[in-house]
């Protein structure tokens, strides 16, 4: 297993599309025991809590936001900020409208990462594995019964393909589930797991929410010491926007308990490589600086104004480009810089 410690700075965020042909997935030549997971996750230091850090925190937002919130019309009732349009947000509004207006569809590699999800959390809580003569069969079952939109067009995805896409489909989710049972036993319940961990947190009397979803986090939430782990499981390759995710995500469990975690990984289910990092002051207060910039952005946008047109990587896949001259541009002068052009027939993809 490759661990991969980061530093405590926080990288500027380059959300440039992601372009991959469907990833070949193969288990890594050497695999530590299941336990030397937890063991890296949860042996290190742990900092003290500052008990006032989390309230200061949410004052900061709150202070921030007041202005917008209150020139948002009746008609908007709250402005929800997930770790999606908060990254799309603050690389171009008119993008994130264009979202909106045409969301992204379900494509393979989306419903290759729901059902190794799935996967994973059948190993982590219940030891069960989605080997057998059809991989597919358990994680689109619980898909099923999830009761989310995104997860129902997902199985509708998969009873949509012919027989040689789906057995193709089942090969690779059964390559990654191997790469996790190697790697992730059942998880003690000394270890508090939780996953698929919700958080909704309102500011400005409710009308705007900071929301994410974990996938796993370890350990309960404590006075002295940070204590809380929160893991994200990716079945794709590694982007830079992951790592601001996982700042987003920390600065939402500092504000729900009142404590920071005290690390935060990334489990890649093609390769068994984790990605650790401890989390800082100085990363969440650069985190606040980043949700606030977003959020009032978005809250902009939901009052009515105009969308700034900036142009990035993203604006070859954008539904808008046809109308937006910025864009145009960007792509114009990229074409014209040899090694810069867009790959003929690439997909971009949040991750």
């Amino acid at each position: 297993m490759k661990i991969t410690d980061a530093p405590d700075a926080s990288p500027t965020v380059d959300a440039s599309p992601t372009v991959d042909a469907p990833p070949t997935v193969s288990a890594p030549a050497s695999i530590s025991a299941p336990a030397s997971v937890l063991e890296r996750l949860r042996s290190c230091e742990r900092p003290p809590v500052d008990p006032a850090l989390a309230g200061g925190l949410r004052e900061w937002i709150e202070d921030e936001l007041a202005d917008a919130v209150a020139e948002l019309p009746p008609s908007v009732p709250r402005v929800s900020v997930a770790k999606g349009p908060l990254t799309s947000v603050l690389l171009c509004e008119a993008h994130t409208l264009a979202l909106r207006t045409d969301p992204q569809p379900v494509t393979r590699e989306i419903a290759l990462g729901s059902l190794v999800d799935v996967a994973f959390r059948a190993q982590v809580t219940s030891g069960l594995s989605c080997a057998g003569d059809d991989p597919l069969a358990g994680p689109l079952a619980a898909l099923a019964v999830s009761g989310e939109r995104r997860d129902s067009e997902v199985v509708a995805l998969v009873a949509s393909l012919t027989r040689r896409e789906r057995d193709a489909l089942a090969v690779e989710v059964a390559a990654h589930s191997a790469i996790v049972e190697r790697h992730w036993q059942r998880l003690p319940g000394a270890w508090l797991p939780r996953t698929q961990d919700r958080v909704r947190l309102p500011f400005a009397g409710g009308r705007v929410t900071l929301a994410g979803t974990f996938d796993l986090v370890l350990g309960a939430p404590a006075a002295e010491l940070a204590s809380v782990c929160i893991v994200e499981v990716k079945s794709g390759k590694r982007r830079v926007e992951h790592r601001a995710d996982l700042h987003f995500y920390a600065l939402l469990e500092t504000l729900r308990s009142g404590a920071p975690p005290f690390r935060v990984a990334t489990f890649y289910t093609s390769g068994g490589d984790l990605d650790v990092e401890a989390i800082s002051e100085d990363i969440l207060t650069a985190t606040v600086r980043r949700v606030i910039d977003g959020t009032l952005r978005l809250c902009r946008l939901a009052a009515g104004s105009e969308p700034e047109r900036t142009p990035n990587p993203l604006c070859p896949w954008c539904s808008e480009l046809a109308t937006c001259a910025p864009g145009q541009k960007s792509i114009a002068a990229r074409e014209e810089a040899p090694g810069l052009g867009a790959s003929p027939g690439a997909e971009a993809s949040w991750g």
